[in-house]
């Protein structure tokens, strides 16, 4: 298959002509395109890199059911969607089935039909178990952290656990963190009710994410001293951030992205394993709620509680773009190329001759982001 277009890369400078065909970058080179608008221009990337999926099309990541076939079809429908690039989340559970689980995902990486997962995020064990901290998450799964289980579960998922998100008040907590830092693993701060000063010692032992940040607090909070506040002053935190137009309004959006930089801020989608199916009334394997599923949003029913994400990740970066007042290559970069960064394997994203797909083309037209191609 031969492959050509006009594009853009998000971070690199001009307009290129690409060439694609056998499984590679043909040719990428530099052209004049003075007439041609930023609508007419298609861009060319590696793919989104989505930190934060709970599940999708019905599977659920921390269902007793889970197995291999499942994981792979929501490898699929994330590649539809330009999402090369994810990390499976194992939420709040009891102990068996997050091993059993770990076990699977390890199975799902290790095989050798290509996925694109690149690690294992684990978040609700850890956090805070108070009335609107903790969220949706099971409260009779949460606890304190244990090192030795952490261990147990690290051993089943074949190491590939990559990010570890908790509430640094439990006790243990910032030795916890410690830990992880020392294994190689990334600790993110979620569900939380931390106070600056111990932010900043989570933050001085290894914390460098705020995950999901503004979500996964109580809805009423101090005007100065808050959670969000103190995560977005700290310059060498970064913060993820679920941009479907329902967690979080676009114009606190724009504020907090604008607080933390586009240079530290990440785009999530948090999606629940409802996302894909068609809109309707389920009960919730994650809290065995009714869970109601409607305007691309997840809502716990007669509460004014979100249940998750439904929202894809370009679906994310659409609503940065159109609502947010900002760049779509700014809100590529901050669903690619950041979270790439914040793991250290920035390498993933370069785009060159000789560079083996699969690759994900976009175009952007009349405030619409679409999946032009996927070249494999």
């Amino acid at each position: 298959m031969k492959y050509e277009c006009l594009c853009r890369i998000p971070s690199r400078t001009g307009i290129f002509k690409l060439i694609y065909g056998d499984g590679k970058i043909k040719s990428l080179k530099p052209v004049e395109a003075l007439n041609v608008t930023e609508y007419d221009i298609l861009w060319l990337t590696a793919g989104l890199f989505d930190m934060q999926v709970n599940g999708m099309m019905g599977h659920f990541l921390s269902s007793d059911d889970l197995n291999v076939k499942k994981i792979l079809e929501i490898d699929r429908e994330l590649e539809k969607r330009g999402t090369l690039f994810w990390c499976p989340t194992i939420c709040t559970q009891e102990t068996r089935i997050v091993k059993k689980n770990l076990k699977i995902l390890k199975r799902a990486i290790e095989q050798k039909t290509r996925t694109g997962i690149f690690g294992i995020h684990m978040e609700g064990h850890y956090i805070s178990d108070l009335e609107g901290y903790r969220g949706v998450h099971s409260p009779e799964y949460i606890r304190d952290p244990d090192i030795g289980e952490f261990n147990e579960w690290q051993e089943a998922s074949g190491g590939n656990i990559r990010l570890f998100s908790l509430a640094p008040e439990r006790n243990g907590g910032i030795d916890f963190i410690k830990y992880l830092r020392n294994q190689g693993i990334k600790a993110g701060l979620a569900h939380h009710s931390a106070e600056y000063s111990l932010i900043l010692e989570a933050v001085a032992m290894g914390a460098d994410l705020a995950t999901h940040l503004i979500n996964g607090c109580v809805p009423f909070i101090h005007r100065q001293h808050n959670v969000i506040w103190s995560q977005l002053s700290i310059d060498e935190l970064w913060a993820s951030f679920i941009a479907d137009g329902h967690h979080i309004p676009h114009y606190t959006l724009r504020a907090a992205i604008k607080a933390k930089g586009t240079n530290r801020s990440i785009l999530i989608s948090d999606l629940f394993y409802l996302s894909g199916l068609p809109e309707g009334t389920y009960i919730s394997e994650s809290n065995r709620k009714e869970v109601i599923l409607k305007d691309d949003g997840l809502w716990i029913k007669d509460e004014d509680m979100l249940c998750g994400a439904a929202k894809t990740l370009d679906r994310g970066v659409e609503f940065i773009a159109r609502y947010c007042n900002f760049s779509i290559e700014d809100a590529l970069v901050m669903a690619s190329i950041n979270p790439a960064l914040y793991f250290g394997i920035e390498d993933k994203m370069m785009i060159y001759p000789g560079r083996k797909g699969p690759l994900a083309v976009f175009a952007w037209k009349n405030n619409k982001l679409e999946v032009e191609k996927i070249l494999k």
